[in-house]
């Protein structure tokens, strides 16, 4: 085992402070996004109906295991309902995720392994969600944790790891596979150059097997249990988010290529891809390395097990559905450069312009007519306060936020994103019936012709930025 450098010894407890830093700048922030029903609604009705039944309404059930939302559930009862109790309890994932980072990096690059963590932390769809309280910061703790296990040949923490993973989502089901699918390469490869016979690759299959059961048996267990209470898994016709679900035909799986293709180049993992092709172009020999290849195996599993549904439905195409493939790719990324036989100072140099790349990402704002997870960016920040700003303009104007309709994040009653206990709440846009419509460009429902319309017939009444964010208030004339 590869010892801690010096640099890792005080930039380790550094980031750990930092991370403490972030919990703290980011717990007045409301819930976002998806974590508005993932995180607040779910654990609202747990806290309100004490945990009477296992299973979420069908209205707020996307089919995922529920434990999340019974955390912070639990979490509300114990320290008061507050989004500054939200968020520390996101705190023991967060650490742990900063904490896990190094001696992944080290099993990979050895005295470069403290690199990585800076490298993943700039990582906006990881960076973005740490200051969320989401359930894809425990999906990533899982992976890392789990991926630890299987490094260092840590039942405890493969075992644990898996089980947070099977607990949290069915992306994180598909994950433990990965991992197990993972440990199954590095089992072989070393059995391979051992030259051994077939019956031992099966031995070496069962005894991989332990860590993952109980993991197994909660995915079982619960998607059994929630196919016979309700007789659907994973979405239902009723369900609000069961359009995403929709298969596409050919024309949408190219469509779908095209923009995994940007998702993986997006939000500076671009420069992931130009530091690994330069190293395929100056270093070929770099990826006969066992370590490099192992990435590659890592990487590659994700792609195909994470992947499909991305591709063949026509609403599953958020940057965080595919965020331990993100965390795999910048770490084969990482191992190549690190392993090859550049020097120090062209290895500094390419790290260099990975980091920067990466924290540029938080830069990246498109333009209205163009979609973007505004939840894996911190190009978002700004716009916790401009919203704030916009409720105080339209009470102080006595507009009933009843009347001003929006999309999502932001209909319906406020308490779910600000646990304020305002029942009042935007509407669903009708631009032919509302007086005043709600924009902000954080908002991506809006279709072309309805921007279109607001600016050509519509009054623009108050506008408020910062930043890349602006929201945005019409009136009808």
């Amino acid at each position: 085992m590869v010892r801690p450098t010096r640099t890792e010894k005080w930039l380790r407890p550094a980031l750990l402070a930092a991370a403490v830093l972030g919990i703290a700048y980011s717990s007045p922030f409301p819930f976002f996004w998806d974590t508005i029903q993932l995180g607040s609604k779910h654990a609202h009705h747990y806290y309100h109906t004490g945990f009477a039944q296992l299973l979420l309404p069908d209205d707020i059930d996307s089919g995922h295991p529920p434990f999340f939302g019974m955390y912070l559930a639990v979490a509300w009862m114990l320290f008061g309902k507050s989004l500054a109790v939200s968020h520390w309890a996101m705190l023991p994932f967060v650490l742990g995720i900063v904490g896990l980072l190094f001696p992944v990096g080290r099993h990979f690059a050895g005295d470069w392994g403290w690199v990585f963590p800076l490298l993943a932390l700039a990582l906006p769809p990881l960076s973005a969600q740490m200051v969320l309280v989401s359930p894809d910061v425990v999906l990533a703790f899982g992976f890392l944790l789990g991926l630890f296990g299987v490094l260092y040949q840590k039942d405890w923490a493969l075992a644990l790891g898996a089980l947070l993973l099977a607990a949290v989502s069915t992306r994180g089901m598909m994950t433990v596979v990965i991992l197990f699918l993972f440990e199954l390469y590095l089992r072989f490869s070393m059995l391979n150059r051992a030259a051994n016979k077939p019956m031992t690759y099966l031995y070496s299959v069962l005894k991989t097997l332990p860590p993952y059961l109980p993991s197994g048996l909660l995915a079982l267990a619960f998607l059994l249990y929630h196919y016979l209470e309700k007789g659907w898994i994973g979405y239902h016709a009723g369900s609000e988010w069961a359009p995403s679900f929709a298969r596409v035909g050919l024309g949408g799986l190219l469509k779908n290529g095209l923009v995994l293709g940007w998702r993986l180049a997006d939000y500076g993992m671009v420069f992931s891809w130009v530091a690994l092709g330069l190293v395929i172009w100056r270093k070929p020999t770099t990826f006969r390395h066992p370590k490099v290849q192992s990435t590659l195996w890592l990487a590659g599993i994700c792609l195909v097990l994470l992947t499909p549904t991305f591709l063949l439905y026509s609403g599953l195409q958020q940057h965080r559905y595919l965020l331990p493939l993100l965390l795999a790719a910048l770490l084969l990324a990482f191992t190549a450069i690190a392993q090859s036989s550049w020097n120090r100072i062209w290895k500094d140099r390419l790290f260099a312009l990975l980091f920067t790349g990466l924290l540029t990402g938080h830069f990246w704002v498109y333009p209205d007519h163009i979609a973007q997870s505004w939840d894996t960016t911190l190009a978002h920040l700004p716009y916790y306060r401009l919203k704030e700003q916009m409720i105080g303009y339209l009470d102080e104007q006595g507009i009933p936020l009843e009347t001003v309709g929006t999309a999502f994040p932001e209909t319906g009653p406020q308490y779910y994103k600000d646990l304020s206990g305002r029942a009042s709440g935007f509407a669903p846009k009708d631009l032919s019936k509302q007086r005043y419509i709600l924009y902000s460009n954080v908002m991506n429902d809006f279709s072309d012709g309805e921007l279109e319309r607001l600016r050509e017939e519509w009054t623009l009444q108050k506008e408020l930025r910062s930043g890349g964010v602006k929201v945005q208030l019409y009136r009808k004339p």
